[in-house]
């Protein structure tokens, strides 16, 4: 899965750069599905050249195309919406169903700075019994002017943040490399809009106690301009750190939280807040 916006520098070679065959030689079919956020430039038509299915999202920001796209995955939300179906079934059917049998999803974003060849390893940490991988690149080597000081600094006071809050080991908060399954793709409760999406991802793996594993990848410069603003985001983040540490998606109080919370001699696991 492929978030974009804008990005027709770079969403050609990401996709081209796929290791399909060293895949499909592991036994899966790849099916590469680009979630785009409206562009005005050749995003969607590059997309469509290189073979991948576009969904085009409703609404703007980055969290909430990946949420419809991870909708997709889920038959509790596309069997009512496929029942629902009137005029053009057959395409529209293979919309819906696009993505509704894959063992494994990769999130990997468009602006050539995750390089695919890492999508094997995320694969064999999944295979290992990860629910939820990150590829962080902290653990792996940041190129020349792929970062600036501002985020590169932003993302380890938040990744520390995040360590803390959630007592889980965090060195990559936000990065945009991620692996799931599909337990994970059906437990996880997001509602994120904008680039607070992995943040919150990060949250809902720890306390809904899944299995997340961190790999090492490599990071580059980006083709194009950023559409990151580093203060705002940083706050929203920030935010959605402390927002999901005590309350759930649906804007409930986290009871199970709040009386661990409130126990005199908390034990926190690895797994479980």
């Amino acid at each position: 899965m492929i978030p974009a916006l804008n990005e027709e520098r770079s969403i050609g070679k990401v996709i081209d750069d796929i290791p399909r065959k060293e895949l499909m030689n592991r036994g899966y079919e790849v099916r590469v599905v680009v979630v785009d956020g409206q562009s005005t430039d050749r995003t969607l038509a590059i997309a469509r050249e290189k073979g991948a299915y576009v969904l085009v999202q409703k609404g703007r920001g980055k969290g909430l195309g990946v949420r419809q796209a991870i909708a997709l995955c889920d038959p509790r939300e596309v069997v009512p919406k496929v029942l629902a179906l009137t005029g053009g079934l057959c395409a529209k059917f293979s919309d819906l169903a696009s993505m509704l049998d894959a063992k494994y999803m990769i999130m990997i974003d468009a602006d050539g700075t995750y390089p695919p060849r890492y999508i094997p390893d995320v694969i064999s940490a999944l295979e290992a019994g990860a629910d939820v991988v990150m590829g962080s690149r902290f653990k792996g080597n940041i190129a020349e002017g792929a970062m600036t000081p501002l985020n590169h600094f932003g993302n380890i006071v938040l990744s520390d943040i995040a360590t803390l809050l959630y007592q889980h080991p965090c060195t990559d908060l936000c990065t945009g490399m991620w692996g799931f399954n599909s337990h994970a793709l059906r437990t996880l409760e997001l509602d994120s809009k904008h680039f607070e999406l992995e943040a919150e991802m990060f949250a809902e793996t720890v306390k809904k106690g899944l299995r997340l594993e961190e790999i090492p990848i490599n990071y580059l410069p980006r083709a194009g301009e950023t559409k990151l603003v580093p203060l705002k985001a940083g706050v929203t983040i920030m935010t959605k750190l402390l927002e999901r540490r005590f309350w759930s998606a649906a804007g409930e109080f986290d009871m199970k939280v709040a009386k661990r919370t409130e126990s005199p001699t908390p034990k926190l696991s690895a797994h479980h807040i």
